[in-house]
């Protein structure tokens, strides 16, 4: 992906998310919400960190347990329980496994797909399917996988509130992408710093975790740059290990802080050592109404800095 289709992602992530809310809602066939008791969501790679942020998000506003297994299907599923299958291409082995598995114990199935061999089974298995785009990128990825599911959860009444909670998230992108185009310095400054150098990425909480995960992942694949996430520091042992990996790169380490509103309490402290301890440390504090609009504040952010990064490095 060239910096300019970098950006144009960047650009309309806020109409994609809005658009993946419509695509679940439009959804036919949906199983009888009766009896359900329980919510299991199957999936890895993107679909394991939607399952993880869903099933966070979830224990604000479900009425039932929710929990993300990655690509196995556990053991105590039943006909009581609700079991979603997010797999982006439709291809992944494990899902498609444990989809199986969930279905032959009798669960009550849904699916979150492009196609691929999941979308065929359950054609085959007349398993309702929201369709999602392939071709999304790294955060539209994450919108593809997070966003139809807590749709399909308040439309079976199993979580109250996740249509506000979306639309909330999309105005968050726009303001965002509004601020990032009036003022780049932030941006710019980061990625000044950055090459030749690791970044290591730290975050508390589930936001803070998730928020991190992204940006190691788009800070190396677009924008070349080694990158590790790390846990904001507790006290001097865990300073000492971060030095370590600094001291074993030439040019240092640049430490990227992310701070959101529900984090655990008492991470001044930890913070401000990293101040203390390193030359280079850039601070991004999330804004938004609720987590999900503070996750993909974050991750919108980390877009901005991988573009640059592609930009500057000619791709």
């Amino acid at each position: 992906m060239t910096s300019e289709e970098f950006l144009d992602a960047v650009r309309f992530l806020p109409s994609q998310v809005r658009d993946m809310a419509v695509a679940a809602t439009d959804v036919d066939g949906l199983p009888d919400r009766s009896g359900i008791d329980s919510v299991v969501i199957l999936g890895v790679g993107a679909g394991r960190v939607a399952g993880d942020v869903v099933a966070a998000l979830s224990e604000l506003g479900a009425s039932v347990p929710v929990v993300a297994t990655g690509g196995r299907c556990p053991s105590w599923i039943s006909s009581q329980t609700l079991a979603i299958a997010v797999s982006q291409s439709g291809n992944e082995a494990a899902t498609v496994s444990a989809a199986e598995h969930a279905l032959e114990a009798g669960a009550r199935l849904v699916a979150v797909t492009s196609g691929g061999r999941l979308g065929e089974v359950c054609a085959q298995w007349s398993v309702p399917v929201v369709p999602v785009d392939p071709e999304a990128g790294p955060s539209a990825g994450i919108g593809v996988a997070v966003v139809p599911v807590l749709v399909m959860l308040e439309r079976l009444g199993l979580a109250n509130g996740m249509n506000r909670v979306i639309s909330g998230t999309a105005a968050q992108l726009e303001e965002r992408h509004r601020r990032l185009s009036e003022d780049t310095q932030p941006i710019t400054d980061l990625a000044a710093v950055l090459p030749g150098r690791v970044a290591m990425v730290t975050g508390a909480g589930a936001v803070g975790k998730h928020a991190a995960r992204r940006w190691v992942q788009e800070l190396d694949l677009v924008g070349g740059v080694a990158c590790v996430r790390r846990r904001i520091p507790t006290g001097a042992t865990d300073i000492a290990t971060g030095r370590r990996l600094a001291d074993a790169t030439a040019t240092g380490a640049v430490v990227i802080v992310l701070r959101h509103d529900f984090e655990p309490p008492g991470l001044d402290g930890g913070v401000a050592l990293v101040d203390d301890a390193f030359e280079h440390v850039h601070t991004f504090r999330a804004e938004g109404d609720g987590p999900l609009a503070q996750l993909f504040d974050l991750i919108l952010t980390a877009d901005a800095v991988a573009a640059a990064l592609a930009a500057d490095r000619g791709h």
